[in-house]
């Protein structure tokens, strides 16, 4: 039998190994997430290059706001980022409302193909469209052309229009669709019953009830689509350097290649933009911290409307959207890897041939891109969930004033553009001497890549966290487990389903991102991600084509692994 007194050793060495283990875990995150800003801040100030003996000025803040193409960049930046809302949003919500309310048929089957969409990686989806919509030889153009009286085709992928189609066609519907759609099933139907009773047609309910009431849902949605707007770098370097075309993270892209590479005027733009972006990082940690709207009570009534004779129309609609943002896409870019010349469909010595898959799979650079990916998303994934999840306990479960400041410090990384993290540890790799032996390595990549996925990470996890109650780990306590012995033999068990689940997103976003090592990878570092990047803006457009179908296999699977476990995104308070 266990004496009191070994008992209450037990706890005083668990104690103090928890608060060690936790005051670690601060610090190492702050370090990680402030540290590189600051420094960021810092460099925009300094007119040398990273070696050799630093001088300070203004010169980057000059550059920043004045030169006519920096400013023009951030125009095209709000340009861009409204016109893709202003469409996105009134064709998700419909979208959401159909699936959710209605009784289309065929509603959760749709749901999957925007999830599968939102997963597909981006630049691969870019190249399919280049293929379709192409001035000059994309195959709508050419079928367009045949009819009578059309001399040219009216599409144009490398223009305005074309870069706002393409972020309408990979993502920016259909995260808006994955995360409002379970609002909109959660939505309690006497509102809507009440308003049909009182004469209104179903769309006039939909705008004057569902939602308004869904206001705080969709708030938080635009605000994190904003957010996460300026994410996306791949589609403007690719469609918009061609036409000379920039928003902010293209420009940033761009000032990488000049020659010297400008870091530090990159810096500066990306404080301004940074700074722009305050009042929605407030704006969206605010609302996600509120607790006074609810769509479920306990009256809920759940009912769906019956569409009778448009069901069908409904059906066609939504799946004609689902359909051409996921199938055909996949379908035109595996058609793209087997065309002899990338976009010629009548080549004198054959339109088709396997010479694209010979090159690749026996290429050197290939073989170590695919093993570059596995060892970046197996670590990454592992990383994240190892160490978010003591960071997702602890402000869950922390009784301390530090709890705000840690889950303060899990939001940053989510609401800052990608390419200004990159950009940020960039600096911290040339400018810190014992950190400069980092710089190009996987072990860079792993820690960058790992970072950008906390806030997501550690919010699945607290969702679990917060269904878990405490009286089981008090259990293992009083029984003499140690704090350790309880997290790892009672909570993570208990956790395992979404800690595989963020594991596989996690792994998902590391193996498709092409930006994070398009800045911090060097030759032997490079990812498939990062090879299909490079060959698609060199020209090399039918190996890229092999090397996204292959991105595509090794992302979207574990992606719908992740959806056969069960996981569904909502907008939570």
């Amino acid at each position: 039998m266990v004496s009191f007194a070994t008992t209450a050793s037990r706890f005083r060495t668990g104690l103090e190994f928890k608060t060690i283990l936790f005051a670690s875990v601060v610090i190492v995150l702050g370090f990680s997430v402030i540290y590189p800003f600051v420094l960021l801040l810092i460099s925009t100030f300094i007119t040398t290059r990273p070696f050799e003996p630093t001088e300070y000025g203004l010169d980057q803040w000059r550059f920043a706001l004045t030169d006519p193409g920096m400013l023009e960049a951030l125009w095209n930046t709000v340009v861009v980022m409204f016109v893709r809302q202003g469409i996105s949003f009134p064709i998700a919500i419909f979208i959401c409302w159909l699936i959710a309310r209605t009784d289309m048929p065929g509603g959760k089957t749709l749901e999957v193909l925007f999830w599968v969409a939102f997963f597909l990686p981006v630049v691969p989806v870019v190249q399919a469209w280049i293929l379709l919509a192409h001035p000059g030889a994309g195959l709508l153009n050419i079928w367009i052309e045949k009819l009578p009286f059309i001399d040219d085709g009216p599409f144009n992928i490398y223009s305005f229009w074309g870069i706002i189609w393409v972020h309408l066609a990979t993502n920016t519907i259909a995260i808006k669709v994955m995360l409002l759609t379970p609002a909109f099933r959660n939505l309690d139907a006497s509102l809507e019953e009440a308003a049909r009773v009182g004469g209104a047609t179903s769309l006039r309910t939909l705008a004057r009830v569902t939602v308004p009431v869904l206001t705080p849902a969709i708030i938080m949605m635009l605000m994190l689509s904003v957010l996460r707007a300026a994410q996306s770098v791949e589609i403007e370097v690719i469609l918009g350097t061609p036409i000379q075309y920039f928003i902010f993270g293209s420009k940033i892209f761009s000032l990488f290649g000049e020659s010297p590479p400008r870091y530090e005027a990159a810096a500066a733009m990306g404080i301004v933009v940074l700074t722009a972006f305050i009042p929605f990082i407030v704006a969206s940690r605010w609302i996600s911290i509120r607790k006074n709207y609810t769509t479920v009570s306990g009256r809920y009534r759940p009912q769906v409307l019956a569409l009778g004779q448009w069901r069908w129309g409904a059906f066609a609609l939504v799946a004609t959207i689902a359909v051409g943002t996921t199938v055909l896409p996949v379908g035109i870019i595996l058609m793209g890897t087997f065309m002899r010349v990338f976009g010629f469909f009548d080549v004198p010595t054959g339109t088709w041939s396997f010479i694209h898959w010979e090159r690749i799979l026996t290429d050197s650079v290939f073989l170590l891109s695919v093993k570059n990916t596995l060892i970046l998303g197996l670590s990454a994934a592992t990383i994240s969930v190892t160490f978010f999840a003591i960071v997702a306990y602890m402000v869950v479960r922390l009784h301390s004033r530090l709890r705000a400041v840690l889950d303060f410090l899990v939001w940053v990384p989510y609401v800052l553009p990608g390419i200004i993290l990159a950009l940020a540890w960039l600096i911290i790799f040339l400018r810190v001497p014992f950190l400069r032996p980092l710089y190009g390595s996987m072990t860079a990549l792993i820690i960058v890549t790992a970072l950008g996925g906390i806030t997501v990470t550690v919010q699945i996890l607290k969702a679990g966290l917060l269904q878990l109650g405490f009286e089981l780990e008090e259990a293992a306590s009083v029984a003499g487990g140690s704090w350790f012995f309880t997290f790892r033999r009672v909570v993570l068990p208990l956790l395992a389903p979404a800690l595989v689940v963020v594991w596989v997103l996690n792994f998902v976003s590391a193996a498709g991102n092409a930006i994070l090592p398009a800045i911090l990878a060097s030759p032997s570092s490079r990812t498939l991600a990062l090879l299909q990047f490079e060959q698609v803006t060199s020209g090399r457009d039918g190996e890229a084509t092999v090397v996204g179908v292959i991105i595509v296999l090794l992302t979207l699977g574990p992606a719908l692994l992740a959806r056969m476990l069960g996981f569904r995104i909502g907008v939570r308070s």
